[in-house]
């Protein structure tokens, strides 16, 4: 093994670690979002539980 050999090893390992250190933060400010109350988001009712989502109307 020759020493480019072990640079690109460990460019390539560095560069697996950090996209999966991203995914890893992107999912967990995911959770924390959605579990913020009153936190905005792209979906409706997200990041407060007790809000409706505006699919059930009040009867009567």
């Amino acid at each position: 093994m020759t020493p480019v050999d072990v640079i690109r090893m460990q460019m390539a390992m560095a560069f697996g670690l950090l996209d999966m250190q991203q995914k890893m933060v992107s999912g967990a400010w995911q959770m924390a979002l959605w579990w913020m109350p009153g936190a905005t988001s792209s979906t409706p009712g997200a990041g407060n539980i007790c809000a409706p989502s505006g699919r059930r109307r009040v009867r009567g």
